[in-house]
């Protein structure tokens, strides 16, 4: 089992573990299914849709910094509020977008959140309270990961029919040396 790739979920390890690494492991489906494209195809949407690989990066991203920084770990969320300041919809790819920017700004939000994440496992607070208020009721930090775990499953099948669409890249998972830039250092 060695050389598995680094976001293949354990075989056998605790019930914390595997949601952690089923987490990390659509992430690094979702970041494969929208790498090397260009503005035009990050645009690109099915004529049923209106979503577009570029707007699913953009808006988990954002579903990233609200669940992590502002749910768990209760900071300001600076992706969700870039959007929500500027009065711009995550899902649509502006005309003048860089593709870096797109790709870095997802990147960072998941490279931030699995630091909180790291610290959600260090200090056993999976099932504390997050800051989420939901009529008079704070879910738990683990309904928190549940409910991002349950968006990338949408998102990421979403962006696999969105890319296959634009080139024909199709797999359950990333290729065994795909490697996402937060899964390093």
């Amino acid at each position: 089992m060695a050389d598995f790739p680094i976001w293949e979920p354990p075989i056998f390890a605790s019930e914390q573990e595997h949601l952690f690494a089923m987490l990390d492991r659509l992430r690094a489906t979702f970041r494969y299914k929208a790498d090397g494209l260009n503005l035009e195809q990050l645009k690109a949407r099915l004529p049923s849709s209106e979503l577009s690989v570029g707007g699913l990066l953009q808006h988990l991203a954002t579903v990233e910094d609200e669940k992590f920084s502002y749910f768990i770990a209760r900071e300001r969320p600076e992706v969700l509020l870039e959007f929500l300041e500027q009065d711009k919809n995550p899902f649509i790819v502006q005309d003048d977008e860089d593709p870096r920017v797109l790709y870095e700004r997802y990147d960072n939000a998941v490279a931030k959140s699995r630091r909180i994440q790291q610290q959600i496992i260090d200090d056993g607070t999976l099932d504390t309270a997050s800051g989420l208020e939901f009529e008079g009721q704070q879910p738990s930090v683990r309904r928190i990961i549940c409910d991002l775990i349950e968006e990338y499953g949408r998102h990421t099948g979403h962006s696999d029919l969105i890319r296959e669409a634009i080139d024909g890249r199709v797999g359950e998972d990333p290729p065994q040396g795909f490697l996402p830039k937060w899964f390093k250092g």
